[in-house]
């Protein structure tokens, strides 16, 4: 292997993939997609003629066996994330995992064992916590820039037109908009806060029967007594936001997948008058800064800094939400 390149493989031909991962790897300086699989031959080499990737496979484990790929992006649905993390590991290949991480802590930690029974890299690929107004937020937050949080309200919805056969709407895939969708703002939550909830409370609805949550509203509440709200929807116009407010100010990111976009500071009481702040925060693409960030770990052993485990923490959270949403009854973290 050049010392200076990692070559990836698409674990499946999904949309994430090739539509987001594939053009970061033009603009990464150390990384290259050089191969796709799917469970069937034709749609990988339809995939791979369309999108010009050298090389496809007609399975998975196919992929996983060819020793010229050093890391997979495992890109298949939800419920396929552990099994198949699992065995990418086993076949000594890297892996940068779609978000979430897995369904479950349990699968996270066994996600977890495997890599490092096997010395590879793995990482839960939540691309918005490299964008420089995630990470101003987060700064401001911690130097008491706004003073003491009290409140967070953080929300990704957006509309799915033509729900048949689409994997959000699958049960059995692990879908449902918290999964898919409310996972960012859980993330970004605990992500500005650098902390983690000790108390969540949640509620879902399921719009058509599907048998997974469309609208999901929950409640975070931190040690130091911030509330953090989330909402996400699969049937809504898209939004993709979090505002923090503090004893001294509010804090707010319009556009959190926006790589660029400002962060606004509000100071002052809203009565007597009002102090805006807005940072322009120029960015390259986040996919392509993780690309590279998660290179560089494999290539220098540099530790990544957001491990795997931290993917396993915001499942929890989100794991917890669920069974408060099923069970009617807040859910204790603190333990």
């Amino acid at each position: 292997m050049p010392q200076d390149v990692v070559r990836y493989g698409l674990l499946s031909t999904a949309q994430i993939g090739l539509n987001a991962h594939l053009p970061a790897s033009y603009d990464s300086k150390n990384s290259e997609i050089v191969s796709i699989s799917s469970r069937t031959a034709s749609k990988a080499e339809a995939a791979a003629k369309e999108h010009g990737i050298e090389r496809w496979y007609g399975s998975y484990e196919e992929q996983l066996a060819d020793p010229g790929i050093d890391a997979i992006i495992n890109s298949l649905p939800n419920s396929m994330h552990c099994e198949w993390t699992i065995k990418a590991a086993e076949a000594g290949k890297h892996i940068l995992c779609e978000k979430p991480l897995a369904v479950s802590t349990e699968e996270c930690q066994r996600m977890i064992d495997a890599a490092n029974a096997n010395d590879v890299v793995l990482v839960e690929a939540f691309t918005h916590r490299w964008n420089p107004h995630m990470r101003k937020a987060r700064q401001l937050i911690a130097e008491g820039a706004i003073g003491d949080i009290q409140t967070i309200d953080a929300a990704l919805c957006f509309n799915i037109a033509v729900p048949d056969g689409n994997v959000r709407f699958s049960q059995q895939l692990a879908g449902g908009a918290l999964w898919d969708a409310g996972c960012y703002a859980v993330y970004a939550t605990r992500f500005v806060m650098s902390a983690e909830p000790v108390q969540v409370v949640g509620m879902s609805h399921d719009s058509g029967n599907w048998g997974i949550d469309t609208t999901f509203s929950g409640t975070m509440k931190f040690a130091n007594g911030a509330i953090g709200n989330i909402t996400t929807n699969m049937e809504q116009p898209f939004r993709c936001y979090i505002t923090v407010d503090g004893s001294k100010g509010r804090i707010e990111i319009p556009g959190m997948f926006d790589d660029s976009g400002p962060i606004i500071i509000k100071t002052g009481d809203g009565r007597n008058g009002e102090e805006n702040q807005i940072i322009s925060t120029p960015a390259p693409y986040r996919f392509v800064v993780q690309f590279d960030e998660f290179s560089e770990c494999i290539l220098s052993g540099k530790k990544p800094e957001y491990p795997a485990e931290d993917g396993l923490r915001n499942t929890a959270v989100v794991e917890a939400l669920h069974k408060s949403a099923e069970t009617g009854s807040s859910v204790d973290l603190s333990l």
